[in-house]
Formats: C-alpha cells, structure tokens, sequence
C-alpha cells in the first residue's frame, strides 16, 4: 500500500435527552455556520484521537467513542478529502467552548435543526441519523492486534 495525501477530518455527533450539541463556527469561511463539534487530524494521530483532543480544547468535554455514524468523501483541489462523524458519550455535559473557535453552542432537536444555516447539506444529514438513534458500534482489538486497532460497526 502507497501512502496518499488526504484531507482527514472529524466530527462528534454528542446526543443527550433527544437533542444534538451543535456548535457555530467563529471565524474562517465557516463563521457562523452551525455543525458538528469538528476538527483536523494532524499526521500520526488517529482519527479518534484527533475527536477527542478537539472537544476537549473546543468544548471542554471528554467523549468516549461509541460507533462510526458516517463518512463523507469527496476531492478538494485533487485532494482525497475524508470526513468521518463519530457517535459519542460523555458523563459530563457541561460545555465550555473555546470562543476563538465557537461563538456559540445549543442543544437541538430533530424538528429544531432544518432552520439553522448549515456548514453543508452533509453535515445536516449525519446530525438527522444521530438523531434517529443510530446504533453506532465500536469494538477495539488493540489487545489482540498489540497496536491501536478499532473497527466501526
């Protein structure tokens, strides 16, 4: 196998009590476009980990990773552009958003997130599917494989 440049991102989708947390972007072409809590992951890191370094530094929360809610790709400029959205859990829901990266944060429903202006029509449909109680699934075999080793189900 070759390696390939790739645009590698992730997203939390973090439902509590029927409502999706959604962020809104502060700055860059996305600012004030509501989404996913989302970021970038940096060479050597897992996708997962990427996740979770993210919400904590934009958020504040830890999140444990439940299952893979989807996957969007597409090319940017030729570029492979890979976007995976995880289903997540937290024992503590008390945001506490970085503001030189989020302007604001809410909790929505499925009948309260068509109104909002969308980061992309994609990012809408993976907060409906995490709505609909997907039953995202993560099974870890790191202790058998003796390296990070997860499959999404």
């Amino acid at each position: 196998m070759r390696p390939v440049k790739t645009d590698l991102g992730v997203a939390a989708c973090l439902v509590e009590n029927g409502k999706i947390l959604l962020v809104k972007e502060g700055k860059g072409v996305q600012k004030n476009l509501w989404g996913l809590p989302k970021g970038s992951v940096d060479e050597g890191e897992l996708p997962q980990s990427a996740l979770k370094r993210e919400l904590r530094e934009e958020c504040g929360i830890s999140v444990e990773v439940l299952g893979l809610i989807g996957l969007r790709e597409c090319l940017i400029e030729q570029v492979p552009a890979v976007f995976l959205a995880y289903l997540v859990n937290t024992e503590n829901c008390e945001i506490n958003i970085d503001y030189d990266e989020i302007s604001e944060y809410g909790w929505f429903g499925l009948n309260e997130i068509s109104d909002l202006n969308w980061i992309s029509q994609a990012m809408t449909h993976l907060a409906e599917k995490a709505l609909t109680n997907h039953p995202g699934k993560m099974i870890d075999f790191s202790k058998e494989r003796k390296r990070e080793y997860f499959l999404y189900l």
